[in-house]
């Protein structure tokens, strides 16, 4: 959780963002700086933090109204009330705070259970249930491995904002959203969430594809057989689309930027 002075200064101005996005009115940064005895360099400071965390737009620097999104009114719904951890996590893509408990919960569970599979001697039975169905039998212990290897990576990208560094981790984010799904799902059976609550936040974990920039990965679950891919490979369509090679011998190449290290390679 952040401190209380934090907590209150950002409710303030949320509500006034809200205010202000009514009105179709700039964010009065004066009025909310006397309100709070602040310079008002810090509470620019503070608005960049808490837009930071992706409740609000402020429109300071152009100049027009401010917009409180879907995270922010929640952050009021709850007085604050939200772990630092969930604040953090994929605030640009994901507008959603349920969306965003579920996803850091599912994939806690996700590489746990396969760690605990790998070590019970059943890593290739586990994987084999993660990869897309036309590549179950070509999973053997080297690719569980790398698999796992790929989850663990995965999450740690994603807790720093950065998005899959090769088709199996993109592989494994297909499951990170089912797994977040189901959260989502249980919450609203247990009533902690409305259906329309689930709705919203189920909606909002396709923002991890607008952090991969596609979602081409979802095309490796509609393949009848792993030749597919590299059928795919020659279509005109989809290299002039920019989509990767996502033959099973390329699942663990980096893409763009991401050096091949660890259990990345050319």
């Amino acid at each position: 959780m952040i401190d209380d002075e934090t907590k209150n200064l950002a409710i303030d101005v949320l509500q006034a963002v809200g205010v202000a996005q009514a009105a179709n009115e700039q964010l009065p940064v004066n009025e909310l700086a006397r309100m709070h005895d602040m310079s008002v360099s810090s509470l620019g400071f503070a608005i960049e933090q808490f837009e930071g965390m992706g409740l609000l737009f402020s429109g300071l620097e152009e100049g027009n109204s401010p917009i409180l999104l879907d995270a922010g009114r929640q952050y009021l719904k709850r007085r604050g009330d939200v772990p630092l951890e969930v604040l953090n996590f994929l605030p640009a893509v994901v507008d959603d705070l349920d969306a965003r408990q579920a996803l850091i919960h599912a994939g806690t569970r996700l590489v746990d259970e396969f760690r605990y599979q790998l070590l019970n001697g059943t890593g290739v039975d586990h994987a084999v249930e993660l990869v897309p169905p036309a590549f179950a039998q070509a999973v053997d212990e080297s690719l569980a491995l790398n698999l796992f290897a790929a989850s663990v990576a995965l999450m740690a990208h994603l807790s720093d904002g950065h998005p899959a560094s090769c088709v199996a981790e993109e592989i494994v984010a297909v499951q990170l959203i089912e797994e977040a799904r189901s959260d989502l799902e249980v919450s609203h059976e247990k009533q902690d969430l409305t259906e329309s609550e689930m709705e919203s936040a189920s909606a909002e974990l396709k923002g991890l594809f607008e952090l991969f920039e596609d979602d081409d990965v979802l095309g490796l679950f509609e393949m009848d057989e792993p030749a597919d891919a590299a059928v795919a490979r020659h279509d005109p369509v989809k290299r002039q689309a920019g989509v990767v090679d996502q033959r099973i011998e390329a699942w663990f190449k980096p893409f763009g930027s991401a050096t091949p290290t660890g259990y990345l390679g050319e």
